[in-house]
């Protein structure tokens, strides 16, 4: 969890966040303290996890598992792959078959969960060296040195998790520091061969810095 992968569960993920003065800024005493005199929620908890008190640890519990509910595996493209033929169109087709082919995008965004946790076991999930930029214009590599903070090994410097692309129309800004507003952008930085292909050193990057040559009409798919 976290695009530098230091969490390595849900529940602490949840923690980090809460408890971070640059995100919640929360205090769990204050939680705990103010959750129990809720009668109604003093019973849920005492209902999901067989306990009479309220604690930490259940409070991230009931968090990680709503969190587990978040499934969203019924687009029309996982319609389409169940059989569908008419779920999506020839646009989107094509769009996917650049995607999984000259595009180059599934060696690092796996199908179906298009996100870097690896196939069949689905329990590890990989991180990658792009080369992202610390401005749009490409000119320095952004500071941020990502997995190398927690693994201090020189292929880990400025790793970061592949996450998924799923719903990527609805959720920019991109890539780790959001320096791309735009998936034009995006897709450019790809098709040129990431860092490298912009000119940054980046001796272990991980993204072949050959350029895609994507066409216009490709790039648009």
């Amino acid at each position: 969890m976290f695009y530098d992968l230091r969490s390595p569960s849900l529940e602490h993920q949840a923690s980090d966040v809460i408890s971070n003065s640059d995100e919640m800024h929360g205090d769990f005493e204050l939680a705990i303290q103010q959750l129990s005199t809720d009668t109604a929620y003093v019973q849920l908890f005492e209902g999901a996890y067989d306990a009479n008190t309220i604690t930490k640890e259940n409070i991230l519990a009931a968090i990680a598992s709503y969190v587990k509910s978040l499934i969203g595996l019924n687009s029309r493209f996982d319609e389409y792959m169940r059989g569908n033929n008419e779920a999506m169109n020839k646009e989107e087709i094509a769009g996917f078959n650049l995607f999984a082919g000259k595009a180059k995008c599934a060696s690092c965004h796996f199908i179906p969960l298009f996100n870097g946790v690896v196939p069949p076991a689905f329990t590890k999930t990989e991180s990658e060296v792009l080369g992202v930029p610390l401005t749009a214009d490409g000119k320095n590599i952004d500071t941020d040195t990502g997995r190398y903070k927690i693994i201090n090994v020189a292929p880990y410097l400025y790793a970061f998790k592949t996450t998924t692309v799923r719903n990527t129309g609805k959720t920019g800004p991109y890539m780790h520091n959001g320096v791309y507003k735009t998936l034009d952008e995006v897709i450019d930085f790809y098709d040129r061969g990431g860092g490298i292909g912009l000119g940054l050193q980046v001796d272990n990057q991980t993204l072949s810095d050959e350029p895609l040559n994507l066409t216009p009409q490709e790039k648009n798919c």
